[in-house]
């Protein structure tokens, strides 16, 4: 028989969550979803004892825990391992596992028996990390596991996973699941806090879906599939999808807009897309490394060996680098949205900066300023121009980042991983923003390696594998076949 490890009731937060329940039994893993970033944060300060309930009743091993108890309890039970490491650099690998424990002597280590120590765990949980190498040195990865043995070596009954898909690649990811995997077998329970689209069915036992700050759907693994889960959290997005104006889904009449030919680079062969003005065309890379290979050419962090880039007619060589908007080419960083903005500046000021390397003086002349909204009063309210980036909702976050090209109106626009956003409103806003941009006649071109993102908006697809183009019968194949 299943042992309860912790269940909570009618949770209420303020306005964002309302009625949130949650159950996982010992040895069991969660995959915990949110429609809104905002409704997960709050509620990872609450499981972890930050912030305190308004309302609800929390049990642990199934005895109900007192209200003025409730935040020293989960604290003191639940981890949270995030992309956002709480390891100490100026520390060894073994003083970072050891400080703090309670069996710890005059609260140090002593080097050679913890060192050993270390080095034995690692054996024991199959992770291959030399225990003495200097903190600033461990990737991304190795930080991930060792706040994990850490969190059950000082007595954390509870892991939860979070932030961590645009962190490490799915093989971590992967590594990640299967030392929780061997933690489970010890008793731990584990709460994976991540977008659907992450969802791993061989390791999770139960996905809880919550919506609009209440619980709305809890299902067995068992009982369930992608496609069942998809409908229940995105519902609403499909209802408006299917009463979206035809013309957008209409394909354009000839108008050549920027054609990228014969691109190639050291994991890149012959590659070739065309975006019509007007156009989205959405390009699936099938495997991580076409993916970082793409994205790194188009950012120009990567060097061509050869390509020509095509704008509306007029053919040039690509030499060493594509140059960015130099060549008129946009790019529109989907996660975090923020990183293409800069946040201690006010809206203003980021749709200005963007502007301003195509228009010489506009910072001393106020007429920008009066167009700008003008032309965005459908999208922007006027009380965002002045407010920081940080200051912003993560909806218009979105509005800002794409009002950028809007005004801009670059050749082509390349949207990478647009719809990677947690916060379904934000996906939402960013799906709303494609459109408006589709009609300035702005070709767009969406890079993604999520199968999932190419349902969100509508667009030709192509595919990429193994850095070479390949037919939509082939993709399909791979995708989508029993075998």
């Amino acid at each position: 028989m299943k042992k309860e490890r912790l269940r909570i009731e009618k949770l209420k937060k303020g306005t964002l969550l309302k009625e949130v329940r949650l159950q996982i039994f010992e040895g069991e893993t969660v995959h915990c979803v949110f429609d809104n970033i905002q409704e997960k944060q709050m509620f990872l300060k609450i499981v972890t004892g930050e912030e305190k309930i308004d309302y609800g009743k929390v049990y642990y091993k199934e005895r109900e825990i007192p209200e003025n108890q409730v935040s020293r309890l989960l604290r003191s039970k639940i981890a949270v391992v995030s992309s956002k490491s709480n390891l100490i650099d100026s520390v060894t690998i073994e003083e970072n596992i050891f400080l703090i424990r309670s069996e710890v002597g005059e609260n140090w280590v002593h080097n050679r028996r913890d060192k050993k120590h270390a080095a034995d765990i690692f054996q024991e949980f199959g992770l291959n990390i030399n225990a003495g190498k200097p903190m600033k040195m461990l990737t991304p990865f190795e930080r991930v596991q060792i706040e994990i043995i850490k969190a059950y070596l000082v007595g954390k009954r509870i892991i939860i996973l979070t932030s961590l898909s645009n962190t490490l690649s799915s093989s971590e990811k992967q590594g990640v699941l299967r030392l929780l995997e061997k933690l489970r077998n010890k008793g731990m329970s584990g709460i994976i806090v991540e977008p659907l689209e992450d969802i791993d069915f061989v390791y999770t036992d139960t996905v809880v879906i919550i919506k609009h700050g209440r619980t709305c759907a809890v299902k067995e693994i068992s009982d369930c599939d992608y496609t069942m889960l998809h409908t229940i959290l995105y519902y609403d997005e499909m209802e408006k999808r299917s009463n979206e104006r035809t013309f957008l889904f209409e394909e354009q009449e000839e108008d050549m807009g920027v054609e990228i030919r014969g691109l190639s680079s050291a994991g890149l062969r012959d590659i070739n897309i065309c975006v019509k003005k007007g156009e989205i065309v959405k390009l699936l890379c099938m495997d991580e490394k076409s993916f970082e290979e793409m994205i790194g050419v188009l950012r120009g962090k990567l060097s061509v060996l050869s390509g020509k880039l095509i704008i509306q007619g007029v053919e040039r060589e690509i030499r060493r680098n594509v140059r960015g908007l130099k060549d008129g080419i946009g790019i529109a960083e989907g996660n975090p949205a923020t990183a293409a903005l800069f946040e201690e500046l006010s809206t203003m000021d980021n749709l200005l900066l963007l502007l301003s390397q195509k228009a010489d003086g506009i910072w001393t002349k106020p007429k920008y300023k009066k167009s700008i909204q003008i032309l965005l009063k459908d999208i922007i309210t006027k009380d965002i121009y002045k407010k920081k980036i940080r200051e912003l909702s993560s909806v218009d976050v979105q509005k800002v980042l794409y009002s950028r090209w809007f005004l801009y109106s670059p050749n082509i626009l390349v949207c990478i991983q647009p719809f990677a956003e947690g916060d379904i409103q934000a996906r939402e806003t960013a799906r709303k923003m494609i459109y408006i941009l589709k009609e300035r006649r702005i070709p767009i071109l969406i890079i993604t390696s999520n199968t999932a993102e190419l349902n969100y908006c509508s667009g030709r697809v192509v595919y990429i594998r193994n850095g070479k183009m390949i037919s939509n019968e082939d993709a399909h194949q791979f995708l989508y076949s029993e075998e």
